[in-house]
């Protein structure tokens, strides 16, 4: 079994999606409009969203006639909860190395749900080694609510196989992106467009914001990156948009100041428009960055890419997609390591 028909032979109507919508994160945010998508081009009408902040939904998703809950309203989302018929954990990396206290508690709540007669699924998500004792916790709580999990790679199918026989392997829900009508997302790229002027070679470097050093790390070499590249076409953006990262935001403007050769772009548009925005300009653009959604969108737009990671998975990612390369590690990136990507991938400097 996979996501596809899961959602083809389940009825589905009085559900509710949960996950970590609305935080404006890339990945995220991609994970929700193609669940959403593929839910509507199902037919299922009567399907609620929990959404962080609701205020920004259309900044980056089309309107599919499904209603949305703040996920920080607890007795709204608590009414949800008891109220629908089937609640579905669509997608991520949940129970991670970026595990926290809304994962914990959802997960918590969900078996609660279970055993109020609830029907839970668990599509397309990632349960890894590198979570925390709470993170395995919260990830047995899922897998105990769970009727069907639907797992997005190995690792994940593995751990959740010793708790829930109902466990199955498939992929990322991005992965099936063009399942959907690709073509209601013109005016989407045309907003990317706007912002963004790709003339010839394209180096696109992602930022991301950890909770060690590791982010001074990445920051330091890609900026010594741009010093040394004064005639490529740069692209540095921020997978998240300027008001959930203001301090990163302020960066890309100190450094777009400093070196006029760069365009800064945050994240504030339909995840689906950017990924058909780097399908469209596939042979002008090469990408370097840490995110798991933004590296597969690069490999399902065909653009060269280098393969860091930060977390099994990413690396898990990148052995699927990619078993022929060793991926980076993050934290131990060296400007000489994207200096010789760039000369690989983009020929003589302009």
């Amino acid at each position: 079994m996979n996501t596809l028909s899961f959602l083809k032979k389940t009825p589905l109507e009085r559900s509710l999606l949960l996950g970590f919508y609305g935080g404006g994160n890339y990945g995220d945010e991609l994970l929700m409009e193609v669940l959403a998508g593929l839910l509507r081009q199902q037919g299922v009408q009567d399907v609620q969203i929990a959404y962080q902040q609701p205020q920004h939904y259309f900044q980056f998703h089309h309107d599919f006639g499904y209603a949305r809950i703040n996920m920080h309203d607890y007795r709204a989302l608590l009414r949800a909860m008891l109220r629908r018929s089937h609640l579905i954990v669509g997608g991520g990396g949940l129970w991670g190395m970026d595990i926290n206290r809304n994962i914990v508690l959802m997960s918590v709540s969900l078996l609660v749900a279970r055993l109020l007669g609830k029907r839970v699924y668990l599509l397309g998500v990632g349960y890894y080694n590198s979570t925390s004792r709470v993170g395995r916790l919260a990830a047995w709580c899922a897998a105990k609510a769970a009727r069907v999990i639907i797992a997005r790679d190995s690792e994940t199918y593995t751990n959740f196989k010793r708790i829930q026989r109902h466990t199955y392997k498939d992929c990322d829900m991005a992965w099936y992106i063009d399942q959907l009508d690709l073509a209601a997302y013109e005016k989407d790229v045309a907003r990317i467009e706007q912002r963004l002027q790709i003339r010839g070679k394209t180096m696109f470097i992602s930022l991301r914001r950890f909770r060690d050093t590791t982010q001074q790390s990445l920051e330091r070499t890609v900026m010594s990156c741009i010093a040394a590249n004064p005639t490529r076409h740069i692209v540095v953006a921020l997978m998240e948009p300027r008001h959930v990262d203001p301090e990163g935001y302020r960066l890309l403007k100190s450094w777009q100041h400093r070196y006029p050769h760069i365009q800064i772009i945050d994240f504030a548009f339909n995840p689906i428009g950017l990924f058909l925005f780097f399908r469209k300009y596939h042979d002008q653009l090469v990408f370097m960055g840490p995110q798991f959604h933004a590296i597969l969108s690069a490999h399902l737009a065909r653009i060269p890419y280098l393969p860091v990671a930060y977390d099994n998975k990413v690396r898990n990612l990148l052995r699927h997609i990619a078993p022929e390369q060793t991926p980076l590690a993050v934290e131990s990136l060296r400007p000489l390591d994207i200096q010789r990507f760039i000369d690989s991938t983009m020929g003589e400097a302009a």
